[in-house]
């Protein structure tokens, strides 16, 4: 089976200058660390502002639909002015709008900064990945992009984590200043990073034939359910873990941290390598492994919700992480092999725009909604029940996967 990808291509020189993998992976880090700081200081940012749990949910709404928007079409941009510009100004942007945040007088002015930081954080993101993939060669790309996304996994635990510690010490606006720092050093150390004026990508158009295939749009549904189920435990997994199940600060914001880190990474690691080997044995591996891998969260997730005993909650807990870590990659591969790869940039966008309008930007309100009236843990089933019917729906992929002939070249 041959696997379709769209692969950048460099058009001109690489100049001299800093090597961009272990640079954008220290970008990636802080990327997710400010993005993800806010989500362990909501108790804090409620009574700051008086504000219900439905309005803190749009703190990730906002975010998260500004950065999709800002994902959609940064592309274009970075073709004109060349990636080191584009992800220069994205970090410097959301840098400033990390500390920016902690001037907020109101929570309207609080949204208008975690706005900006989607803006710079979407600007960034299409251009780092396409710099990465011109600069590694074909066979070490995939390698590549996992060191990569190891500064997601492990900043966005250390952003629950700093969040939730320093907080409740140093207050919550002294948290955005210490977040949004270190960004601004490396905006300008990214300024030297060795990069292409021009990156050519694949051209990704037409593809309505691949975007109404009844297969990619079955995947799109179900990435935008998954995508909402973790975004919706990421969000309350501060409020979850020490409001309500009981933790000590240092206690809880130890746990996520470990948990993220190391079943995170263990996930992604773990769900590459097994959606590999099923798909060299089988056509729709990779959709199997999703499906499993979100089938088995369901009974771990639902009774990391309802069993309060810590060192159950906290095993549960640490199993729901690692099975649903396993979709990254199988999930990123799945995109690319429904379409040639001419086409393949075009369905990657609209699935990522889709998951993160549809699922990622509306999580943390919906459940925040459903938490006006009953306890975050049981609102929090609703993430459950997007995990059984996204694993579901890959399942359902897979079959069809199995009788499809691939895609032509």
């Amino acid at each position: 089976m041959s696997v379709a990808t769209a692969t950048p291509t460099l058009a001109s020189p690489t100049r001299w200058g800093i090597r961009p993998l272990p640079l954008l992976t220290a970008v990636n880090f802080f990327n997710y660390l400010d993005r993800q700081v806010v989500y362990s200081m909501t108790p804090f940012l409620a009574s700051a502002f008086h504000i219900s749990k439905f309005r803190l949910g749009l703190l990730s709404l906002v975010n998260l639909v500004v950065f999709a928007l800002a994902s959609l079409v940064s592309g274009p941009i970075a073709d004109r002015f060349g990636p080191r510009r584009v992800i220069f100004t994205g970090i410097l942007l959301w840098s400033l709008a990390t500390m920016g945040s902690a001037l907020s007088t109101s929570f309207p002015m609080l949204l208008i900064f975690r706005g900006l930081v989607g803006l710079g954080e979407g600007s960034y993101g299409p251009s780092a990945n396409a710099l990465l993939c011109a600069a590694a060669p074909p066979g070490k790309r995939g390698r590549a992009l996992g060191i990569y996304n190891t500064g997601m996994a492990i900043g966005g635990s250390a952003g629950l984590f700093v969040g939730a510690v320093l907080a409740p010490v140093i207050g919550w606006r002294n948290v955005f200043w210490i977040a949004g720092a270190p960004s601004m050093l490396l905006a300008v150390i990214s300024a030297f990073v060795a990069a292409p004026k021009h990156i050519d990508r694949p051209h990704a158009m037409p593809a309505r034939a691949f975007l109404l295939n009844p297969t990619y749009i079955v995947t799109f549904v179900g990435g935008i359910l998954v995508t909402f189920g973790v975004s919706g435990l990421l969000f309350w997994s501060r409020w979850l873990i020490i409001d309500e199940r009981g933790f000590s600060v240092i206690g809880g914001s130890s746990m996520m941290l470990s948990i993220g880190v190391f079943c995170g990474i263990g996930g992604v690691i773990t769900g590459g390598i097994v959606g590999d080997r099923v798909s060299r044995a089988r056509r729709g591996g990779h959709a199997l492994v999703v499906a499993a891998s979100l089938l088995m969260a369901v009974p771990l997730g639902l009774g990391s919700l309802l069993i309060t005993y810590k060192p159950v909650f906290a095993l549960l807990t640490a199993m729901t992480v690692f099975c649903l870590s396993m979709c990254n990659g199988p999930v990123t591969v799945l995109v690319d092999q429904l379409a040639p790869a001419r086409y393949a940039a075009t369905l990657q966008a609209v699935f990522m725009f889709g998951i993160h309008v549809l699922g990622d930007a509306t999580a943390g309100s919906v459940v925040g909604l459903i938490g006006g009236s009953t306890t975050v843990a049981h609102s929090l089933l609703v993430t459950i029940l997007a995990f059984a019917l996204s694993g579901l729906l890959f399942l359902y992929v897979s079959h069809r996967l199995r009788r499809e002939s691939p895609p032509p070249a």
